[in-house]
């Protein structure tokens, strides 16, 4: 792979162009750059055999996350979502780089384009190939197609000024676009009316699910079109369609769920204590009733939860509490971590200075908040620390800088009570 540091001329000299963005401090990085260099070699131009797509590599690039595997199309890009395994990444580029279009040369083929698509473009003249071979590689789910069909006008009941018609839900919506063919301005064109009741599994999806606007998501495990369903539910809930090859481990612990047995579908509400609810459903039928029992509030949300671990001594050790035993606790300091935190990385050697200094007089505990919930518990931030007062039953977070004496201050006030025998 080659490195470059310009990114807007690199894009510019290439019609295709993959770039891998990574870091220097990111191992996970380093460890997946190893599949792509095996498919660097299928992929890369000027190899025997290859696809044709120059490979680069940028390092530090302003990126919110990493790593990221783009495919640059004349200046625009689409983002690789899955697996970064040889074959699937040869696949991926494969895929979008050598994206074709087809040619409507009768009036059943211009007939079926629109009523056998969900979306559909159809363009009246053949000198716009290349573009439109370049927007199917950004936008491989649209049937792209020209026509020089000379009545084809008259089929479309369309003036001489249209140049291209754009059809949505199976020909049932229809735009006419009467601009300069350029590959930017239809690009843009596509994107302003191209109908997204529901995405695709990938990390922009998930950005635009969460954040705008900011409604529950629903997560359908399934390979079936359900555009009608999040049709219908669109100003209530944001839906994304996970596909088998799709799912990633990541997505899995962050919703809770051990492993897939298709169809499922899971609802995420950002908006009440990012409670979640599940269900295994053979019909769209079933679906349905599923959300609707969402929306009139008659679901049980379900909560993360490690495996308990047994036969712990509190005047030993930190106690390993887990989501379904912490309400079992009472009388207890417990600090709430995740394993990715770096603040909490840092602040892990004080938790265990303190049990130290009070070992045999306090309990302490320690909760991952990443793969553990408690219901009527919600977890907003970490590193965190609460008494729990079996007496009061009382929850008192603690408030203020993570340092031994402040926290041994905090101890002294809260923890007067002796500590239960439940422990």
């Amino acid at each position: 792979m080659t490195n470059i540091t310009n990114l807007e001329k690199w894009v510019q000299k290439q019609n295709y162009t993959l770039i891998f963005f990574t870091r220097d401090d990111c191992n996970h990085c380093q460890r997946l750059e190893e599949e792509l260099e095996k498919a660097s070699e299928m992929i890369n131009v000027g190899t025997p055999g290859s696809i044709g797509i120059p490979v680069a590599r940028i390092k530090n690039y302003e990126l919110n996350r990493y790593p990221v595997l783009r495919l640059y199309v004349q200046g625009l890009y689409t983002e690789h979502q899955g697996e970064w395994e040889q074959k699937k990444l040869e696949q991926w580029a494969d895929l979008r780089a050598l994206s074709y279009i087809s040619e409507s040369d009768s009036e059943p083929t211009i007939r079926w384009i629109h009523e056998s698509h969900n979306i559909s473009v159809l363009v009246f003249n053949n000198s716009f190939k290349q573009e439109l071979k370049w927007l199917k590689t950004l936008k491989h789910h649209i049937h792209f197609t020209y026509t020089t069909l000379p009545n084809a006008r008259s089929l479309l009941n369309v003036g001489e000024e249209t140049t291209l018609v754009m059809f949505t839900e199976k020909g049932i919506n229809r735009y006419d676009y009467d601009g300069e063919i350029t590959y930017e301005k239809v690009f843009k064109f596509v994107e302003d009316h191209e109908e997204k009741y529901y995405q695709e599994f990938t990390q922009d999806a998930i950005e635009t699910a969460f954040y705008e606007p900011k409604k529950p998501v629903l997560f359908i495990f399934d390979e079936k079109d359900y555009r009608d369903l999040a049709k219908t539910h669109q100003k209530e809930i944001n839906t994304i369609l996970v596909k088998l090859d799709q799912v990633t481990d990541r997505l899995l612990n962050f919703l809770g769920i051990k492993g897939i047995q298709r169809p499922l579908a899971v609802i995420y509400d950002q908006n009440h204590s990012q409670k979640k609810y599940r269900t295994q459903f053979s019909d769209l039928s079933d679906l349905r009733k599923f959300l609707n029992n969402f929306l009139n509030n008659k679901l049980e949300p379900y909560y993360k939860s490690q495996t308990p671990v047994k036969n712990e001594n509190w005047e030993k050790q930190i106690l390993t509490i887990v989501g379904e035993d912490l309400p079992k606790h009472e009388n207890i300091f417990i600090y709430f971590y995740s394993s990715w935190c770096k603040v909490c990385q840092q602040f892990t050697p004080i938790f265990e200075q303190l049990f130290q200094k009070y070992r045999g007089q306090k309990a302490f505990g320690m909760f991952d908040a990443y793969e553990n919930e408690v219901k009527d518990q919600f977890i907003k931030e970490v590193p965190m620390i609460r008494w729990y007062n079996a007496q009061t039953r009382q929850v008192v977070t603690f408030e203020g800088p993570l340092t031994l004496e402040a926290l041994s201050e905090f101890i002294d006030k809260q923890g007067k009570k002796q500590v239960s025998d439940d422990l």
